[in-house]
């Protein structure tokens, strides 16, 4: 089992995107914003609650709020940690990114996409790494289903074998055969180890949806979003152990993509875990059992 402690994407980092950041006009000093007035400002959307003229939006007083946050723009919403919120297009997507760090994989969520193809590039080297993620999910119960039902589409994977370069670019393109494009989150990163996923983990869903019922026993059902949750059974060895709580305790509250086998993909999520607890089961041997909880 390995975790992904992402690096931020960054206005200074982003090098291009193709999806433009035209979802309302820039804030502009001066101007008269009147209720219900939409904005940008530092790549997010404001509404405005009341009529003013030099707000800042980023400036803004919490305490008597002249701004909404509506959260970010198109362009940035598969950067801003919340893996429900999606950049959609009609088109491709393409973005540039320099990560100014060493990365040595990239994980990718709630897509909406055929292929999704990632080159990475160094200034001596050339191109390092050309690898293309078909997002078609060919596995079936049986000949029947394989011949006659329709192929289901993969919306979340990792790629771990990205080499480990601190000056590389990446250039990463979303490709849907002339269909939207729809990316919930990407994140790029470097590989830290725990242990092995062993089997008894558990994988499922928290559903955030309305369920009710009226005085007269008709359902009340709103559709809502949800979100992957697993619990994991790890193998580390007792050598390890310390190392592993440290890291562990490092990144609490703090949302990494966790990996238990990157070939299944209900085990590979974007969030945090709730807690955790080793179990010393020996001079080599020891166990973790991890709760994750997957962001919305």
């Amino acid at each position: 089992m390995r975790i992904v402690r992402p690096v931020p994407v960054l206005e200074s980092n982003l090098i291009s995107s193709t999806v433009p950041e035209d979802d309302h006009p820039q804030w502009v000093s001066g101007t008269t914003y009147t209720i219900g007035a939409l904005v940008i400002r530092g790549h997010r959307i404001w509404e405005a609650l009341l009529e003013s003229t030099d707000a800042d939006p980023l400036l803004d007083d919490p305490t008597e709020p002249k701004w909404l946050d509506t959260g970010a723009t198109n362009r940035w919403r598969m950067f801003d940690e919340k893996v429900g919120s999606t950049t959609d297009s009609d088109d491709p997507i393409t973005v540039v990114i320099d990560p100014r760090a060493v990365v040595n994989a990239i994980a990718m969520f709630n897509l909406l996409a055929r292929a999704v193809t990632l080159t990475m590039t160094d200034p001596v080297d050339g191109t390092i790494y050309d690898h293309v993620v078909r997002m078609v999910d060919t596995g079936a119960a049986d000949w029947y289903d394989y011949f006659l039902t329709p192929f289901e589409r993969m919306t979340d994977f990792v790629l771990d074998d990205v080499p480990s370069y601190g000056s590389a670019r990446l250039t990463i393109t979303i490709d849907n055969a002339g269909a939207p494009v729809a990316v919930g989150h990407m994140a790029i990163g470097v590989l830290r180890d725990i242990g092995v996923a062993l089997y008894g983990t558990s994988v499922g869903i928290i559903d955030y949806s309305r369920k009710e019922f009226d005085e007269f026993g008709t359902p009340i059902i709103v559709q809502r979003a949800f979100s992957k949750r697993a619990e994991f059974d790890v193998f580390v060895e007792t050598e390890n152990l310390s190392r592993v709580q440290r890291m562990l305790s490092s990144i609490r509250a703090t949302p990494v993509v966790w990996i238990g086998e990157k070939s299944i993909e209900a085990t590979v999520l974007f969030g945090f875990y709730r807690d955790f607890s080793i179990s010393i089961n020996g001079p080599t041997q020891s166990e973790a059992t991890i709760t994750v909880e997957g962001l919305t």
